[in-house]
């Protein structure tokens, strides 16, 4: 897991101890999201459900799971970046589940920190590919992605909560292409 910093960002892996202050994060980054890109796409039971689903209780089970990574960013000692995810045992395979930057602190380059930091540790664990799943809605982070690399494979209508997705990959490790 890649650990840098610069002068005003911290990368760093997430820990049992910051499960509380990321189940927070998560709590206010959703509310944001929701609020600004996907109130009326996104239904307000889903919105319910990602709260729940990575929540303080939940992000310390995920924590004892070896196939979980967590990569926090900081700024000045507060979380301003969080990105979690799970490589699938030997598979080759890891997914990132969620991704998130305080909205303050977008377009600062965190999420390609995060990519980086992850992209990293996955290639480590032995991933020639990265996949997530975003909503069209969320154009900043389907731009972020793009930037990052990572390429639309597969449109998925109605794949959560009626929503439709759009399921992203990279190819890294020794299948990448240079």
């Amino acid at each position: 897991m890649v650990v840098g910093s610069d002068s005003k960002v911290k990368i760093r892996k997430l820990r049992k101890g910051d499960a509380k202050k990321a189940g927070q994060f998560r709590e206010r980054n959703i509310a944001w999201m929701w609020k600004n890109y996907l109130m009326g796409v996104y239904p307000k039971e889903a919105y319910a459900f990602e709260v729940w689903h990575w929540s303080e209780a939940s992000l310390m089970e995920r924590l004892k799971d070896p196939e979980f990574f967590g990569i926090m960013a900081e700024c000045e000692g507060e979380i301003c970046g969080i990105l979690a995810g799970m490589v699938y045992g030997k598979s080759g395979f890891a997914m990132v589940n969620w991704i998130a930057v305080a909205p303050e602190h977008q377009h600062e380059g965190i999420g390609i920190k995060l990519m980086s930091a992850m992209e990293e540790h996955v290639a480590k664990r032995g991933c020639h590919k990265v996949s997530l799943h975003t909503l069209p809605a969320l154009v900043p982070a389907v731009r972020l992605y793009m930037k990052f690399g990572l390429l639309p494979e597969a449109f998925l209508r109605q794949q959560w909560w009626g929503a439709d997705f759009i399921l992203m990959s990279k190819w890294i490790g020794k299948y990448r292409k240079h």
